[in-house]
């Protein structure tokens, strides 16, 4: 659920929604889980958008995941992503976020950034397990790209990362409304 809420509307809505709340109740309502567990797809749908993106001259590739399916989908499933190409979530709001690899085969790097495109933290993510990410700050993105990804790149906390094609961020398509009715 990426909205802070007080931590028994945030259950009753969880619930309802048959979310797993991948932190514990005391941090509950400051913490976005980004992912549900989904079965497998019988064929892998990604997000048909993708972006260019550079971040300190580096350009990269990457799928967008701007509503609740495909960032509950994410790289689930996947077996391979190609070298410079990853993952950007776009969220509508800015909070604190985590992420899981449950059903994720392959290693992964993660960097949340903030609403004006700031890396405000980075993490290396193991394979097929349900650790939890989290941010740490305020994010409105995360990319997930191969792991090292960051590392090999320099790139580092702080560094901005900006849209070469379209020129603009990518924005979340579903909105609050939609996720309290």
């Amino acid at each position: 659920m990426p909205i802070s809420l007080p931590a028994s509307r945030f259950l009753r809505l969880a619930l309802i929604a048959g979310c797993s709340i991948l932190t514990g109740l005391s941090t509950a309502p400051q913490v976005a889980a980004a992912r549900v567990s989904v079965p497998a797809p019988a064929d892998s749908k990604t997000s048909s958008a993708s972006i260019s993106l550079q971040i300190n001259n580096k350009k990269l590739t990457a799928e967008v995941a701007d509503t609740e399916e495909l960032r509950a989908q994410g790289l689930m499933y996947r077996k391979t992503m190609s070298p410079d190409h990853g993952m950007i979530f776009a969220f509508r709001d800015d909070q604190s976020r985590c992420f899981w690899m449950k059903n994720t085969p392959i290693p992964l790097a993660i960097a949340f950034i903030d609403k004006d495109g700031t890396i405000v933290s980075m993490d290396e993510m193991q394979p097929l397990t349900e650790v939890p990410h989290c941010s740490g700050a305020a994010a409105r993105y995360a990319l997930e790209m191969n792991r090292d990804w960051f590392r090999s790149h320099g790139i580092r906390v702080g560094d901005n990362i900006k849209a070469v094609i379209p020129d603009t961020l990518p924005a979340a398509r579903d909105g609050l409304r939609e996720i309290l009715e």
